[in-house]
């Protein structure tokens, strides 16, 4: 009886915390990959292209200042706010970067644009750092790729601030 009593009062205290949380993410898989659209308070915030391999979490972001890529393992222990350098490969064409790092991952910014349409031909993105080479499985990354180019367009087109009289669809 108590069980039950508990029970229903925590239910009660559960559903308006869960109905106060809108639906900002949605998703959509193309091969390997998860392309997911993020709003913030109603604002568009980017389009993720998302896998993992071999415990490395690996994320490209599509926003406003271009393609992001983001790689986090619970295995490491970086140094919070240190940029290490890298070398990017896909095949013969490379580029060096910074990753900029946070406790457990590292955000690059892909900002050659003939290597990042390098990316949508490669199977493989090698990262060099001094420690060690990381490599990227990129198998479906040609439509999962154009498919975040075009959750990126569609939304930043359908956004508030370019017609504040229409709700915006929210698709990956």
């Amino acid at each position: 009886m108590r069980a039950t009593i508990a029970f229903a009062c925590l239910s009660i205290l559960v559903k308006p915390a869960l109905a106060q949380q809108p639906p900002d993410i949605q998703t959509l898989a193309v091969g390997p990959w998860t392309i997911a659209t993020t709003y913030k308070a109603d604002k568009f915030e980017n389009c993720t292209m998302t896998r993992s391999s071999d415990g490395l979490g690996i994320m490209f972001v599509r926003n406003q200042e271009g393609l992001l890529l983001s790689l986090d393992s619970p295995k490491w222990r970086l140094e919070r706010g240190k940029a290490y350098s890298v070398r990017l490969s896909t095949g013969s064409r490379s580029v060096d970067a910074k990753a900029m790092a946070e406790s457990k991952s590292v955000t690059i910014t892909l900002a050659d644009a003939p290597f990042n349409e390098r990316l949508r031909i490669a199977n493989v993105l090698e990262v060099r750092g001094e420690g060690m080479t990381l490599r990227l499985p990129l198998d479906g990354s040609a439509a999962a790729l154009e498919r975040l180019d075009v959750c990126f367009d569609k939304n930043l087109r359908q956004s508030p601030e370019s017609n504040p009289f229409v709700a915006p669809a929210r698709r990956p």
